[in-house]
């Protein structure tokens, strides 16, 4: 199948084409995945934020900027609804382990191991958030410093550190 320029696929979109949404999903949908995967590092979770960045790109897309690009805009969105479940985890956990330490302090100890998930790779479970998502979006996805930075609304020397910071921590890792 010939590869149509996304922002004929989005003009068709906004038009009604069912067909058109499909084609963006069919072309962004496994890069998204592996992304929200090494966020995460779940893959039920990832296919989750996948649907739910899906859905909100539906129902915002009028509001896309077509000056920018699709793939950037649509990355940042998943990122952001990842680190947002991200925070929302880690406060219930925060607010569950303050509840069940009052109750019992064994239980406490074993929650703990929820707090820090099972990553894609082990290696990237050593890498703090952000670093995992500059890694990913460079080296799965290609990224330039300058898109990571509007993907994760940061400058392009912030990106260029976590991006600095996670290959010195994985060279340390693999020896």
């Amino acid at each position: 199948m010939r590869q149509i320029q996304d922002d004929i696929v989005i003009e068709r979109s906004l038009q009604g084409d069912p067909e058109a949404f499909e084609a963006l999903v069919k072309k962004y949908q496994s890069s998204l995945i592996a992304l929200t995967w090494n966020i995460l590092g779940d893959p039920d979770e990832a296919c989750d934020m996948v649907q739910e960045t899906f859905l909100q790109v539906y129902t915002h897309l009028e509001r896309f900027d077509r000056t920018r690009s699709f793939k950037t805009w649509i990355f940042s969105i998943a990122v952001k609804r990842c680190i947002d479940r991200i925070r929302k985890k880690k406060s219930f956990l925060k607010y569950f382990n303050r509840q069940t330490k009052e109750i019992n302090p064994v239980v406490e100890r074993k929650n703990k191991r929820i707090e820090e998930p099972e990553i894609f790779s082990p290696l990237l479970k050593k890498l703090n958030h952000k670093e995992r998502v500059a890694i990913s979006l460079k080296v799965n996805e290609g990224f330039s410093a300058r898109e990571i930075s509007e993907i994760i609304k940061c400058s392009e020397s912030t990106v260029r550190v976590h991006l600095f910071n996670a290959k010195k921590k994985l060279k340390e890792l693999i020896g």
